[in-house]
């Protein structure tokens, strides 16, 4: 029997709740509507090594060489998205060398990747004075004068940055802000111009004149804004949050009811509200603006940009612009998820941990956080840490089934099936009312059922997800492959894989199950068209590999076939994979399994 479809699924992404980091911002694709996402990439890159090889070959051999060395080890722990080691090494090799720019450049990008920010400003000083137009230095400046109330100079700093690429975005953003610091309202406003045609701003727009006409007294005005971005981003917690506190400020408890109502239908977690819930309830006008000021707003402005340049071509931008947003909000919550979501994007989960645990007491993403540091320390290799903080965490909120959810994740990625399915049972359990969104969890618990051969109820799971998510290419390819695997269903399961592919066309896996469940039908010639395919899309998975040697071997294709099976041993197939794959390589497949349905 060929391995169990678990390790041939692409896995879920469980463990991030419906309303993380990427749900929150308002921006996604932001940057490619201004056709600004290569020169972001750019931008942040600091790809500097031509620059610098000049300076390294002439110390070779040199006293400095040691510095020569110190820059390597900064250049591959920098790749290694290691930034604290990779700054320590690039100061070290900036402290023999001074004069050279693209180290002071590198070094500069390297601190305020790793919020350091008090020591990259001096840097971002000597940047900016030997070469006015850089954007990233200026834009450094410009933030932390901002934070100094001196919008005189933050205005001169920006002016110095070009106006091309990403700036696009930048420029306005930042530009409203300081224009409101000085207490110019409307030509603060008018800052935003450059960015209403494009469609996908929309709602950045409607919601930072809204932050500036709240911030300017302008009640009737901001309130028309905010609608507007409350209509166009439902659900958003941050949009909604907001709103509902100027509502509250002002007074107007039956708006405020109305929102928070919205946003739990449409998003399925008013918990994330409750304090804001508790706020309209009491009647309570006396609460602090969430932007007390023209740093929280331009903190706000550079939280959008950051979650713009969340894209795989700019994510290091993403790291710089976030650290920027918390060196003017450092309790900006949604700024502390957003960087720790990149710090496990790079695998750095102790750092993404860290910052974690940071977000305060009372913020609503708190126990989102809780739950993100505890599966931190599986990625760690910490996981029996891991589990046990996640059981405190299920009995701490019997009322909340997402603890229990995440501890069966990572039980299941551990092959700990029968425990993983009792965290499971116990999570859905906890789940009033089975909805759509909940499609993943009845999907996760079948995984963990088959695994642990409880066939009947695996079988309901994935059923019961299918019915919730009908073209869920992963549940339709996990439930039509486990039934092939059983001999069952051939027919309908070849029509649900189908279905998959034309889903997820470039998914190796999926394709495998299409052309096995061929195979198992006895349709050998097409089984290798497709099986072929899915070795062209996943060349390094010894199962596909050893399905394809069945294929060639069926449709008389005897060399490849043993050729195809020696490659699988070579990919570190499933222990007990091993022996049937090298008995097919010595005997041939008749002598090994002369049945199809066997294979």
């Amino acid at each position: 029997m060929p391995v169990a479809p678990l390790l041939r699924s692409p896995p879920l992404a469980t463990t991030r709740p419906a309303n993380g980091v990427r749900a929150i911002g308002l921006v996604a694709g932001m940057l490619l509507a201004l056709g600004a996402a290569g020169d972001a990439a750019a931008a942040a890159r600091a790809d500097l090594e031509p620059e610098v090889r000049a300076a390294l070959e002439a110390a070779a051999g040199q006293p400095g060489r040691t510095a020569t060395g110190a820059y390597l080890a900064g250049l591959h722990a920098q790749r290694q998205h290691d930034y604290g080691e990779a700054v320590d090494f690039i100061l070290q090799a900036l402290a023999a060398d001074p004069g050279e720019p693209a180290l002071r450049m590198r070094a500069f990008q390297l601190l305020v990747s790793e919020g350091r920010i008090a020591e990259a400003l001096p840097l971002a000083r000597e940047i900016a004075a030997e070469n006015p137009g850089t954007g990233l230095a200026n834009l450094a400046l410009a933030v932390d004068a901002v934070r100094r109330g001196d919008a005189a100079a933050a205005r001169g700093f920006l002016q110095r940055m070009p106006d091309g690429g990403v700036n696009r975005l930048v420029l306005p953003l930042v530009r409203a802000w300081i224009e409101a610091a000085a207490g110019r309202f409307d030509p603060a406003l008018t800052a935003l111009d450059p960015l209403r045609p494009q469609p996908p701003l929309q709602v950045v727009v409607a919601l930072q004149s809204a932050l500036i006409l709240d911030r300017a007294g302008r009640a009737a005005e901001a309130a028309e804004r905010y609608r507007v971005a409350a209509s166009a981003a439902a659900g958003n917690l941050r949009v909604t949050r907001l709103m509902v506190n100027f509502l509250v400020r002002q007074g107007n408890f039956d708006a405020a009811d109305e929102a928070l109502r919205r946003f739990a239908t449409v998003s399925g977690e008013p918990d994330l509200l409750a304090a804001e819930r508790r706020q309209v309830e009491a009647r309570q006008a006396t609460v602090a603006p969430l932007v007390p000021d023209a740093a929280a707003g331009l903190a706000e402005a550079m939280f959008d940009v950051a979650t713009a340049a969340n894209q795989p071509q700019s994510r290091d931008l993403a790291l710089i612009v976030v650290r920027l947003t918390l060196a003017l909000a450092p309790r900006h919550t949604l700024a502390h998820m957003l960087l720790a979501d990149l710090l496990e994007d790079y695998e750095q989960p102790a750092a993404a941990r860290k910052v974690y645990l940071e977000v305060a007491p009372d913020s609503p993403l708190q126990w989102s956080a809780r739950l993100r540091a505890a599966s931190a320390l599986d990625k760690m290799e910490r996981t029996d840490e891991a589990v046990a903080e996640l059981r405190r965490l299920v009995d701490e909120r019997t009322d909340r089934a997402e603890a229990a959810l995440r501890l069966g994740d990572i039980l299941r990625a551990r092959s700990r099936f029968p425990e993983a399915v009792q965290a499971y049972d116990q999570g859905i359990a906890r789940i009033p009312t089975i909805e759509q969104r909940h499609w993943s969890a009845l999907y996760s618990r079948g995984i963990a059922l088959e695994r642990s051969k409880q066939w009947d109820r695996a079988e309901a799971d994935f059923l019961k997800a299918l019915e919730l998510q009908p073209e869920q290419p992963y549940v339709l390819n996990y439930l039509a492959y486990s039934w092939v695997d059983r001999g069952l269903h051939l027919e309908r399961s070849l029509a649900m894989l189908r279905k998959a592919v034309e889903l997820r066309p470039e998914d190796g896996y999926i394709v495998d199950s299409l052309g096995w469940v061929m195979y198992r039908m006895g349709r050998f010639e097409e089984a290798v068209k497709e099986l072929e395919r899915a070795v062209e899309l996943r060349p390094l998975d010894p199962v596909i590999n050893d399905h394809l040697g069945d294929a060639y071997w069926r449709t008389g294709r005897r060399h490849e076939a043993r050729v195809q099976w020696q490659r699988a041993l070579t990919l570190k197939p499933e222990p007990d994979q091993v022996k049937p794959i090298e008995d097919k390589v010595s005997r041939g497949l008749e002598a090994s399994d002369p049945r199809p349905n066997g294979g």
